[in-house]
């Protein structure tokens, strides 16, 4: 079970087979919540502005999972599969 916590902000992707990278996390954000729709989507955490592969980590489609993060950091996201929708949520 994880700890509940309030949504700071959500940003929504529509993912291609392009990495899209996030804005930087604000500066009380150390856990996000990402949730993909109907289709998985690889993703990456990282300084700078990280580029998503398809060698890093994959969401299943269906699937929510919560990630400790740096304020500051960003996520990068890329479709495994076809189009879809995942959504990435600062948590606080």
């Amino acid at each position: 079970m994880h700890q509940s916590k309030r949504i700071i902000s959500t940003a929504a992707f529509t993912l291609s087979g392009t990495s899209q990278a996030s804005a930087a996390f604000g500066s009380q954000t150390y856990s996000i919540r990402i949730a993909a729709g109907d289709q998985p989507a690889y993703f990456k955490i990282g300084d700078g502005t990280p580029t998503a592969t398809t060698s890093d980590a994959l969401l299943p489609a269906g699937c929510v999972d919560y990630l400790t993060v740096s304020p500051g950091q960003k996520i990068a996201v890329l479709q495994a599969g076809t189009a879809g929708k995942l959504s990435v949520s600062e948590m606080g």
